[in-house]
Order: structure tokens, then sequence, then C-alpha cells
């Protein structure tokens, strides 16, 4: 049976499936960080647990390790949803999920919609003394996960509308809700039970990882990127090689794909580097070291080229072995083409067109000398600034190379470069009791750093966002910080070596030292 036959997900679209839209949506992002504004740092989120009457929620204590568990491995799954989001973040996001059983009083039948369930539910919670006392740690407009005591297809039988899904209680309920100082709007819908277990209550029954994660990354900003056939079947998109298509269900579920560089982009953790320079040899590093090159429309500054490096490590290591979408993936560098719209993405479903699709791996190049010679735009009048990617060459997990001309040979990696810059490797040494000397841009000198009891301590008295990212020796990186005010300190307790420390401000290098930790 060829790809085309194969039967997809039924996906039946309504009006409750479409995101609401938010003050921070994703109309500008190209050109500025348009994800909510809990998706960055350290962020804690309720998750309701429900019971009824008549069905059971599954146990709390495992539900909270397979949200937030550093290195869970139960169920056949790669790591606990914390694991997810901070491995796609490269530990700028690290949300913690507070897990609240809530018993509700009638059958789960008597509910006629998610809001029915979703408002006595707060009821409940708002008055819990573990809930107050964890309060203060939430937004101010607090996002929630509720998730319901059943199957999908259970919920489903019993209601057309209690698909899995992200929505604003403004749109489901006509309002947000509003008690006791607190504010509740954003949230996730979910079934907490895998298919065909409506009534369990073993933790082997448990819902997808995946599924946990897709319904979340709405939440915090993201699409769809699935869209159905004809016959309503969700046949199309970038399936295996996506957490919001398809690749959910990779290793049955177990391990959702890390988010893509454009869907990086689109919350903010990353900003891919034009390719320009067509006599350079270009290294992309493993796509969990934040990096991806873009080639732009010159003429349409959001439709435009992405190329990222997946290894078969972590997560992305089931691309291949999808249980469900029919198409399977494989690892390497993939080639996105994006052409963004916000009103497109606001309807969440931005590869509706069969005949243009907004978002998809047009390529995944996968072997050494693969290249690729295609960047073609749908607006005819853009024009790419290079006509490829050529002389692939595979440096292990870590990194590839490649040229944009065809005519200059490269046959190996040139020798790593630490941290992506020469510099860090000249770079004077910062121990536990000295500061920063000044070096070559003029802010440098008002930087102060030093190491103490385990913690580094960083000054940096200019506007901006600022970013630590640590390398290794090697040049692997192990660790990244965000703040956007003039101080920072950084727990990395425990590593006892010597690491490289470089500190961007709003995009651009400022500085980067050897520090010995000890």
């Amino acid at each position: 049976m060829s790809e085309d036959n194969i039967v997809m997900e039924k996906i039946i679209y309504t009006d409750d499936m479409l995101p609401a839209r938010t003050p921070n949506g994703m109309s500008k992002i190209r050109s500025s960080n348009d994800a909510e504004v809990y998706s960055s740092g350290e962020r804690y989120f309720p998750v309701m647990l429900v019971s009824t009457s008549d069905y059971k929620a599954l146990d709390s204590a495992f539900m909270h390790r397979m949200f937030n568990e550093k290195g869970f491995k139960d169920n056949g799954n790669y790591g606990s949803a914390y694991d997810y989001f901070v491995e796609s973040s490269a530990g700028q996001f690290k949300p913690t999920f507070d897990i609240y059983p809530i018993t509700l009083p009638k059958n789960f039948s008597n509910y006629n919609s998610d809001s029915e369930l979703i408002l006595p539910a707060i009821d409940i919670l708002v008055e819990r003394s573990d809930f107050k006392a964890r309060a203060s740690k939430y937004e101010k407009e607090i996002p929630f996960i509720i998730l319901h005591p059943l199957s999908r297809e259970k919920a489903l039988a019993q209601n057309s509308s209690f698909f899995n899904h992200q929505y604003k209680l403004q749109y489901s309920a006509k309002r947000a809700y509003t008690k006791n100082g607190y504010t509740f709007n954003n949230y996730a819908f979910i079934s907490q039970k895998a298919e065909g277990k409506a009534s369990s209550t073993s933790s082997k029954d448990v819902n997808m990882l995946g599924t946990f994660v897709h319904e979340f990354s709405h939440v915090i900003g993201l699409q769809d990127t699935y869209s159905a056939d004809e016959q309503g079947y969700a046949t199309i998109g970038p399936l295996p090689y996506d957490v919001m298509a398809l690749g959910l269900r990779n290793g049955n579920g177990g391990y959702p794909p890390t988010f893509s560089s454009f869907e990086r982009e689109a919350v903010g953790w990353l900003k891919p580097t034009e390719i320009t320079n067509t006599d350079s040899v270009y290294e992309l590093k493993n796509l969990s070291g934040m990096q991806a090159y873009a080639v732009s429309n010159p003429n349409k500054r959001d439709e435009y080229f992405l190329i990222e490096y997946r290894p078969a490590v972590g997560f992305d290591s089931k691309i291949g072995s999808s249980s469900y979408s029919g198409k399977q993936g494989k690892n390497g560098v993939l080639i996105w083409y994006i052409d963004y719209d916000y009103d497109v993405f606001f309807s969440n479903d931005p590869n509706g067109d069969l005949n243009h699709q907004r978002v998809e791996v047009r390529t995944v190049l996968s072997k050494n000398q693969d290249s690729f010679a295609n960047f073609k735009f749908v607006n005819k009048s853009g024009k790419a600034k290079i006509d490829g990617i050529f002389n692939l060459v595979f440096d292990g997990d870590d990194r590839v190379c490649f040229t944009v001309k065809s005519s200059k040979s490269l046959d190996k990696c040139p020798e790593k470069v630490v941290a992506s810059s020469s510099s860090i490797a000249s770079s004077s040494s910062v121990s536990s009791s000295s500061g920063i000397t000044s070096i070559v841009q003029k802010e440098r000198h008002r930087v102060q750093m030093n190491v103490s009891r385990g913690m580094l301590n960083v000054e940096v008295p200019v506007s901006g966002k600022k970013t630590l990212r640590f390398y290794d020796a090697l040049g692997n990186i192990f660790g990244l910080h965000t703040f956007e005010g003039s101080f920072a300190s950084v727990n990395i307790f425990g590593e006892n070596r010597s690491v490289f420390v470089q500190l961007d401000v709003n995009g651009r290098m400022l500085l980067a030292k050897r520090v010995q930790f000890r």
C-alpha cells in the first residue's frame, strides 16, 4: 500500500478546534518573540487530575512523575514532560506541573461540555490548601491543564466536543474564570487514559506522553501542522517530524520529536542564522545546541527555508518509528520550508491547502556528500541568495558541515572550534576569585563575573536579553540560562571542571571566557 492510501487519524474540524487568538500570537514570527509570556524560565502550571462519580483517575503520584521526573522511563517513555521541554529549549524553559486530584460529584455523562466539567473543577481547586500555598508561583492569569478520567474515544462517544484540545474559557464558557483573586483562562483539555482503556486505573494504561506534550504546546502558542485529506484523515504535513503533527505518536507515543527550529523560533528560544557568505564552510551543530540556518526570500521575509540537524538521539531517536502515522521519517539534516501568514496560522490549519503547504519538510539529507539545490519560493518575485547546500559531511552526532558552492570541495569538517567561536579558545580564564578583564568591545569592561560556592555570578549592567551558554572543552553545549535584568546567579555546582561560558546580549556575543569550577 502506498503512503498516499494509508488511513490516518480521523479529524473532524469544528470551530472549537481553532486556537483562541491571544495578545501574544505568532503574527511577527521573524521579527520578535511572540511566545506566550510563560514559555521561558522556571514556570508553574496546575494540572487537575479529575475523577467523576463513575470513573476514577489514575494515580496522582505516577502522574506527577510522568510530568515532572527527570529521566522518567516508565511505560516506554524516553523522559517526562519536563524533560521534553527542557531538551527542546536547551534549558530556557523549565516547567513544573503541579498535580491536583479533583473529584467531581456527577457522572461523566452529566457534563455536556468541557466548560461544564472545568468550572466546577476549578471551584474545588481554588479552595484547596495546597493550591493556595502554591498560588504565588502561578501566572497572574493561570494557564492550566485538565485531565478527564476517560480515554479519548470513550469521551467522544459520550460527547463529540470531548476531543483533546486547547482553548480559552473566555470562549468556551463565555468568560474567564475569576474567584478568590485567581483568574483562569487558557487551558488544555486531555484524556488521562490510553485508547481503549476508559475504565482502567493502571498506570500502564495512561495516555501517550506525546499527547500531553502536544496539547500543552498549544497552550504556549503553537499550532497544528497536520491537516486532513478529502476523506477527513490526517495525511498532510510533516507527520513523523513534528510533535504538532503525528510525530506525537513516535515510539508508541513515548518519543515525541523535540520542537523544530521553526517552533523554537516561534516561542523565542532560537534565532536562525541567515546564510550570506557563499565562500564559507558552514558548521551546523545538533539542534540541541540551538543552532539552525535560514535561507530567506528577500522580498517576503516570512517565507524561508530552515536547515537543522537532528541525529537519532533522545526524543528524536524514534523519528523512523511512528506507531500510527504510516509515514516513517529518518534522521539527518532536515530542510524545512516555511511560509508564515498570521491569518492562516490563526485558523490552525497552515497545511490545509494541499497545493501550498506552509510548514513542510522538503527533504532529509542523511549521508555524506548529500546535497539540496532547490531553494525556490512560492512568491515568484523572491529569489534565494544561494542555490543550495552541497558536500555534506557528518561528524558524528555533534555536527555536520557543508558548503553553499558545489564547486567548493569538502571531505571532512574543519577542526572543532569551542562554542562555535574561536575567540573562546583564546579567551583568558576566570577562576573563583577573579573578575573579567577588558577585551575588545567597549561594553565588556562593565561586565563582572565570578564563581563562589559552585555558583557563577554575572553582572551585566546593560539593557536587553542576556543568554549564558555553557560548553565543555570539546565545544558541546551542556547548559543555557537566559535573563532580562542586570544580574544572574547560576548553579552549576558539581561540574568540577573547566567550562567555557559565552555571554550574548540581544543575540550578539559580548564575551566568552573559560571558567574553572572547584
